[in-house]
């Protein structure tokens, strides 16, 4: 029989050398298990996001160049468009000065589409107008972006289609009813899409993201509720929404705010909308872009939310690409947010319609999209 160590109080002993250490050895293994699932995550987490990001960057900017050779200028204007044949670019020559485009410019429609009014009038297929139209021109290596508004009452060549979804004719009438046609879905987008171009003498539209306005609650709540000071009485629609009122809109708040405007008057009653429109997008983007900074999953998260009441064409890589872009830089409503300019009137037929002042408006087009160039 083998003997048992001792110490010098003849107790048993373990052996030397082994006292705590296969704990200490599997803790060390286990963590070193965990830290390297962590760092494979985030690299997985940085490489998606630079993948995501650079087919992002790629479909945003389309095909630009490309496009800018069917720039049609006002004639109001005696702005002339010619292509150099040696290096094959389309310039604008205007007051003696030439422009060349900028093609890292994508621009992006947002449109709300209001369904309730289409059923209160009787018009259209019951597809939805386009109560709210904002082209958002965003200069993707600056960062540099301004939103322009657009009067769902413009006047402009829209291309109209029958019950079948056959196209039958194109008439000047107002841009809001350009959605109303084809199928209240990408066909629908894309005849909005189209009429917006025209609108801004054929710059391209490189995306859209058409939202039904139900989900303005959604979005609303997303950051947090929207803090206004209301400009004018809406207590009709609200009793809290009184002139004055310094409020963080709740979804129904938030609803009437956009929403609503007098179906009768003197034709400026959209303008006056507009103006509670601008108001509550500039707080909700200033909101949106604060919780990105901390949050870069934010727009993902809120698009999202919105899906199910959205068509679009932009997925998951240019929505990532774009909120990279979008923090660049800040936002200011004075800098970033300008309306297209125009008149306000009664037509014949007694609907609003808005005059687009042509000329001002192409002045706008140079200032956000073109270079000047020697």
């Amino acid at each position: 029989m083998s003997r048992q160590q001792t110490d010098n109080t003849g107790i048993p002993s373990r052996r030397s050398g082994v006292s705590g250490k296969p704990k200490q050895n599997k803790a060390l293994k286990v963590f070193g298990v965990i830290a390297a699932v962590i760092i494979g995550i985030l690299v997985i987490i940085a490489v998606t996001l630079i993948v995501l990001m650079y087919k992002g960057e790629k479909d945003a900017l389309g095909a630009n160049r490309a496009a800018m050779g069917g720039i049609v200028v006002p004639a109001e204007t005696n702005a002339s468009v010619e292509t150099d044949p040696e290096d094959t670019n389309t310039y604008i020559y205007y007051n003696d000065k030439k422009y060349m485009y900028n093609d890292k410019i994508t621009t992006i429609l947002f449109a709300g589409i209001d369904t309730h009014e289409e059923q209160q009038t009787g018009k259209l297929g019951g597809y939805g107008q386009a109560d709210c139209i904002i082209v958002c021109a965003l200069d993707t290596e600056s960062g540099n972006y301004k939103m322009m508004a657009v009067s769902r009452d413009s006047m402009v060549d829209v291309d109209e289609y029958d019950a079948s979804g056959n196209y039958s004719r194109t008439v000047k009438e107002q841009i809001c009813l350009a959605h109303g046609y084809v199928d209240g879905k990408e066909g629908s987008c894309e005849n909005l899409k189209r009429s917006v171009s025209r609108l801004l003498f054929g710059i391209p539209v490189n995306s859209y993201a058409v939202i039904d306005l139900d989900a303005l609650g959604i979005l609303n709540n997303d950051v947090g509720g929207v803090h206004v000071t209301v400009n004018e009485d809406l207590t009709s629609r609200d009793p809290s929404l009184y002139e004055g009122a310094d409020l963080v809109l709740d979804a129904k708040q938030a609803e009437a705010f956009v929403r609503y405007r007098e179906m009768y008057g003197d034709g400026t009653m959209n303008d006056r909308r507009m103006e509670r429109q601008k108001i509550y997008l500039e707080e909700f983007i200033k909101q949106t872009l604060a919780l990105t900074k901390k949050d870069i999953t934010t727009p993902v998260r809120m698009y999202n939310d919105a899906k199910d009441y959205m068509t679009t064409d932009i997925d998951v890589s240019r929505v990532t690409y774009y909120a990279s872009v979008f923090l660049k830089s800040g936002f200011s409503a004075d800098k970033n947010f300008i309306k297209v300019p125009g008149e306000a009137s009664l037509g014949d037929k007694g609907y609003a319609e808005y005059h687009v002042d042509n000329k001002a408006l192409f002045d706008m087009i140079l200032d956000t999209y073109y270079i000047e160039v020697e």
